[in-house]
Order: structure tokens, then sequence, then C-alpha cells
């Protein structure tokens, strides 16, 4: 006997979520050909096995979420619902699918009190099911706006931006966090992560990060977060006077919701202004040893042709490929989206090595990193930089990159700065 038929008006029907499967599922939810959503409770069996009832429930997502997460109950859901219907499943005859009002409640089986859905049982079969949190974005409460597409981008670029560098744990694995779905006008993002687990430890870090503004600067560095990140997603949710709220899809993933709302963020930002006015954005530091081959990749990006790590000697992997990128970017030579900036132009156009040196060097002290290093040394230019202070600087003013990192990174700063000094010419 089939669990989802299709000589119904509902047309063929497909699983979304099963939530009980003991020798079969028992219950889940459906999706029709209209894309409407069905949550799915087996009544049983009747006459001696020769039909089978399910109760059907029409039901929106949101509500459906609201049962993942244990807001409400299965049974209250199915005894307070008005549209109720009975599917009545034949071995040899056409499948019934009636309103439950034809029925005495007591002819068929409801959910139970105590029946819930154990998370750890749930099969996400769908693709659109397969999301681990949550996202609203909305105007605070007394604003009557809705987020524009531009904002709601940047917000989505700015806390992923967080919540992927809470969850790096040391591998060479690149978290990730991205959207999969979007419910049209409401600006509530379905998004699917690498790695639920670490995610939840990164967004439970966020929040215990914002409920304590005093220890706030021992706890980034602490966890290893720039001050910068956390910044800019807060100044972005102030500025346009936005109310985040942040869900988990079930119960046992957050203890709580993540809201971050305008009204009560000011304290928190005033806090990272003061720290952020002696630091450095660690996304604004380089880690690539060779700055001959930061040319290579300049030119080879300026033909419009795909960039590998083929085209490089001496690189093997797609990552190696991407800290040239970057390095590129913090000498303002690429924009993010690896097309050519004039400043890259202007390189091209210099025809030989030294050249492009010279020019690189006056890049590095007009680049945010470069112009840090040399106000923190508190010289007056390149070539008066000691390179073998670069791990220092970076320990003292760039809080946000992992231990790891800084010696990788000080060492391509030193070469970088030995290599410059040969060909730095100091402009009146």
């Amino acid at each position: 006997m089939k669990v989802l038929p299709y000589d119904t008006e509902l047309g063929r029907l497909r699983f979304f979520e099963i939530y009980d499967d003991f020798f079969g599922p028992k219950c889940f939810s459906v999706k029709d050909e209209l894309e409407h959503l069905y949550l799915v409770y087996w009544s049983g069996d009747y006459d001696n096995g020769a039909c089978t009832k399910w109760i059907y429930l029409p039901i929106t997502h949101s509500a459906l979420d609201a049962l993942l997460r244990e807001e409400n109950t299965v049974h209250q859901a199915f005894v307070n619902s008005k549209r109720l219907k009975v599917m009545s499943v034949y071995n040899d005859r056409p499948t019934k699918f009636e309103s439950i009002s034809c029925y005495d409640l007591t002819a068929v089986n409801l959910p139970p009190e105590c029946f819930s859905f154990d998370s750890e049982e749930i099969q996400f079969i769908a693709p659109e099911s397969k999301w681990d949190f949550n996202l609203r974005i909305a105007k605070e409460t007394n604003n009557k706006k809705t987020p524009t597409d531009s904002v709601i981008s940047i917000i989505l670029d700015a806390f992923g931006d967080i919540v992927r560098d809470l969850m790096k744990d040391g591998s060479r694995n690149e978290p990730s966090l991205f959207p999969l779905t979007a419910d049209y006008g409401s600006f509530d993002v379905k998004l699917g992560t690498s790695d639920k687990d670490r995610a939840n430890v990164a967004i439970s870090l966020l929040g215990s990060l914002l409920s304590d503004v005093d220890s706030i600067e021992d706890q980034l560095a602490r966890i290893e977060l720039d001050p910068y990140r956390l910044k800019n997603l807060l100044d972005i949710v102030e500025f346009h006077r936005l109310e985040l709220t942040l869900k988990a899809k079930t119960s046992t993933s957050l203890d709580k919701p993540l809201v971050l709302s305008a009204a009560k963020l000011l304290p928190v930002i005033k806090t990272l202004q003061k720290m952020t006015l002696v630091i450095i954005d660690s996304n604004k530091i380089p880690q690539a040893n060779k700055l001959g081959r930061v040319i290579e990749v300049v030119k080879i990006l300026a033909n419009r042709t795909e960039l590998t790590h083929e085209q490089l000697e001496g690189l093997t992997t797609k990552r190696q490929v991407q800290y040239y990128t970057h390095a590129a970017q913090c000498l303002g030579l690429l924009h993010k989206n690896l097309s050519l900036t004039s400043a890259g132009e202007v390189l091209l156009q210099r025809e030989s090595q030294a050249a492009q040196f010279e020019y690189l060097a006056n890049r590095f002290e007009s680049s945010d990193f470069g112009w840090a290093w040399i106000k923190w040394a508190q010289v007056k230019n390149l070539t008066e930089l000691d390179e073998s202070s670069a791990e220092d600087f970076l320990k003292e003013c760039a809080k946000g990159l992992h231990r790891g990192t800084i010696k990788r990174r000080a060492r391509g700063l030193d070469a970088w700065v030995k290599t410059l000094k040969k060909y730095y010419r100091q402009h009146q």
C-alpha cells in the first residue's frame, strides 16, 4: 500500500522531511504539486489491514519550524486545526481524501500529547529542508520601513564573516555558512553550514560576547575574533535600525535565539570603536611571500582567463592561489571580484620588474597594513622599517589573526620589506 498515493486532488506528493520512521514512515511532511506543505500522521490500519488512514494537516513553514524547535506541540497543532483531512488508502480501490469534519475525531488517531520530534532521527529529504539556522532581518518594531536588498546583502556578508571566523578550528578545511532559501518579502533566510556543531558553538560564542560588554576585549582576544568583523556587523545593524533574530532549526541546537537589536548595540559599538583605533583589520593583511608571483597573478587576471595553480610555478593548491589574489587585493591591485583596479592597470604599464617593484613600494606604504606598520613602528617611511618587527606588529595590532597564521604572515611581510627597500624612491 502506497504511503504517498498519487490519485487524489493533491497530485503527485513528495517527501519534505521524515520525523518518525518505524517500519516505514509514520510521521512526515510532504509537498504537493502546488508546493503546499502538509504535516502527516499515521492514524493506523483499518478493516483488517485493507485500509490505511493518514491525517493531513496543512501547515506553513514557520509553523513547522516552531514544532521542530518545540515552541509548540505536535498534538496541539493537530487538535487546534480547522482544516484537517483524512487520506484513506486502499488495496483495491481509489484513495479517498476527505475533510475531518466527516468523521468523529474518536474514529481516527491523532498524535498523543507526549509526541514530539527527535532531532537525531529526523531525515531531511527535500534539498530546501537541509538548513541549520533561520535568520530574520527586520526593521525595529516602531519602524514601518523594510530593509532594502542591498542592506540584506551586506548583513549576510558581515554575519557570515563572523560565524566563519568563529567556526575555524585550526584545520585546513574552510568552514562555510551559506543561504539556502529565502521567503519573498519577509527577509527570513534559511542558512546551511559545512559543520552544524561548529556553527552552534560559534553562534553561542557570539551571543556570549554581546552579553558582557565589560569583558568583550578579553573575550575577543581569547577566541581570536577580529574586532573589525564584529564592529562591521553591529555598525550596519545600528545604522539601519535593524533587528536580527537567529534561530536554530531544532530545539537541541541553540539554548535560545540570538537577537541583535539596534537599540541595544551602542555601548558595544563604543567599546569596539576604542579598540579599533589602535589595531588593523586582519582581513587586510596579506599572506604571500613572493611579490613577483603577486605581479604574475595580476597579469593573468588582466587577460580575463581562469586563474589556476598550474599557471603559477611552485603552487600546488587552490588555497595557495587565493593567498596571492588576496595579497593583490591588500595592495589595492584587484577588486573583490578579481577584476583589475586602476592601480592594477598602472602596475602592468610598468615595463620592467624593477619599475613594478618601485611602484609596489609606494602601494605598500599607502596600503592599510603598510601604513599601520609604519605608524606602529614610529618611522617615516618603508626604508626605516625593521622587517624583523613584523611578528611583533601583528601580535599587537592584528587582534583577529589566529596564532598559527601570525608567523606565516610575518614571514611574508618580512620578505616584502626586504625586497621593496631596494626599489624605494621617496617622492617629494
